[in-house]
């Protein structure tokens, strides 16, 4: 006789057996499961009667719509909670956009972000050369009193201040 074994927690089929009637083992369903389908678990009703698909996202990643950077990983069988999606989001400046159900970008937030990272990057390579160069160029001044070198080194403040704002441009305002 057929039977089909089935975990004791949530009913999901996992296997398949042949015994007689007096060596079967409790809790086997009777009747033939549906065939296997992709993205689905095989779960038998309570009564055993028969089968029935239940979604299976476990081992998958879900995103918080709310918070982006937040995720967590599917333990359970069943439909993905509300409020969380499989679509991963391409970077942190997304919202959730419900009419077209993924991701989009928001453009002030991103703009924002990058924005502050020129604003670092340029305080920090101003304070390593430009603001070094000036200082000796005062101390020089002050303490040799060589005006020529002092603009010498006044001039690599420039040079360098200049570099430093080609090389890290403000990013572009975005458009509305």
């Amino acid at each position: 006789m057929k039977y089909w074994t089935i975990d004791k927690d949530i009913r999901e089929v996992i296997g398949s057996g042949d015994t007689d009637k007096w060596n079967m083992p409790r809790n086997v369903l009777l009747v033939e499961p549906l065939p296997a389908k992709a993205g689905f678990a095989v779960v038998a009703k309570t009564d055993l009667s028969g089968t029935e698909y239940v979604a299976d996202h476990r081992g998958k990643t879900v995103y918080n719509k709310a918070k982006p950077l937040d995720s967590k990983q599917v333990k359970e069988l069943g439909e993905i909670e509300d409020g969380w999606t499989l679509t991963q989001p391409p970077h942190q400046y997304v919202t959730w956009n419900q009419k077209l159900d993924d991701w989009q970008t928001d453009s002030q937030a991103k703009y924002e972000a990058e924005l502050q990272q020129v604003t670092d990057i340029r305080a920090s390579l101003y304070v390593q050369i430009v603001d070094r160069l000036n200082n000796e160029a005062k101390m020089i001044r002050r303490v040799e009193g060589n005006e020529a070198k002092a603009a010498e080194y006044e001039a690599q403040a420039n040079a360098a201040y200049l570099q430093i704002r080609a090389d890290n441009p403000w990013p572009e305002v975005p458009t509305v």
